[in-house]
Order: C-alpha cells, then structure tokens, then sequence
C-alpha cells in the first residue's frame, strides 16, 4: 500500500490562513498594531508549522526521510508561504488598510526636512511619494518575516528526526 503524504501546498495554505487569519485579528484589536509585536506572531506561526510539517512528512513516510530530503520538504513548503504572504501583504496595504492619516504624513516631512538640505514643498513630495510606494517595504519585511523562521523551522524539523523509529520523535544525542 502506498504511503500518504499530505502536500506541501495543503500544509502552506493551512500555514498561511492562520497567519493572515490573526493579522486581521490584529488589525481589527489594534490599530495601529504595536511595534514590538507586530511581527512576533508571524515568527512564531512560521517556525512552529514549518517544525510540525517537517515532522509530519517524516512520520507519513514511516521515518524513512534523510535530512536533505525533510530539509527541502520544509523549506519549500517556507517558500510557497513566503510568496502567498507576500500576495497578501500587497493586496493589504493597496487596498485593504487605510492610507496614512495627516499626522502620520506630517511626521514624514518633518523627518524627512530634519535630514536637511531638502525644500518644505520637496519633503511633501517625498513623503506622498513614500506612502505611495509603502508596499514594497511592507512586501519586503513580509518575506524576510517568513523565509527566515521558515528556515530555522525546516533545519530544526529536519535535524531532530531519526531515520530508524518510525512514528516517533527521536532526539539526535
């Protein structure tokens, strides 16, 4: 009998939905979301569903995996979480989130006219040039946020199961 093995695609889309799921919790709680923990959920899903996914695709195939084989398995199932965040990411910020408010922008000239040498009316410029194009900073984050979690979970799924048990978590010693 053949051995089921659920799909990275199935894994990711559960991966992701929970992720986007709570930012919207988030969002919808707090507006603007706090700074120190505007990505932690996001590292700390990433991490834990790459773990378990690694760990789940070792224990359909009974345990028989190599390292590379877990590794890759989880650091693809990272790579179609990063792209699908990332969709999301720029679908949210161009038409979902609110742009930034007038004292959001004031700040951004303000910073901007303390870098000197730049005109009042060339800060508003640049300000309204920087909300515009702010997707690309937040796609940017989104990605980073995701790959690198991703990948400490797939070294760590990959490195903590043993090939002669299967079914069950051995710890390397």
């Amino acid at each position: 009998m053949e051995k089921k093995v659920t799909s990275r695609v199935v894994k990711g889309v559960i991966i992701t939905g929970i992720m986007i799921g709570l930012d919207i919790v988030l969002q919808n709680m707090y507006y603007p979301v706090p700074e120190g923990t505007r990505y932690l959920p996001r590292l700390i899903i990433v991490l834990a569903g790459i773990f378990i996914s690694c760990i789940m695709y070792s224990r359909q195939l009974g345990g028989s995996p190599g390292f590379g084989d877990v590794f890759s398995h989880g650091l693809r199932t990272t790579a179609l979480v990063a792209f699908m965040m990332a969709v999301y990411t720029f679908i949210a910020i161009k038409y979902i989130y609110p742009p930034p408010g007038p004292e959001e922008m004031a700040a951004a000239v303000k910073a901007i006219e303390m870098q000197g040498n730049v005109l009042h009316e060339q800060a508003v410029r640049d300000a309204a040039e920087a909300a515009k194009n702010r997707w690309i900073f937040y796609v940017s984050i989104s990605i980073f946020a995701t790959v690198i979690p991703g990948l400490a979970g797939s070294l760590a799924g990959a490195a903590i199961m043993k090939r002669s048990v299967p079914g069950t978590i051995n710890i390397k010693e």
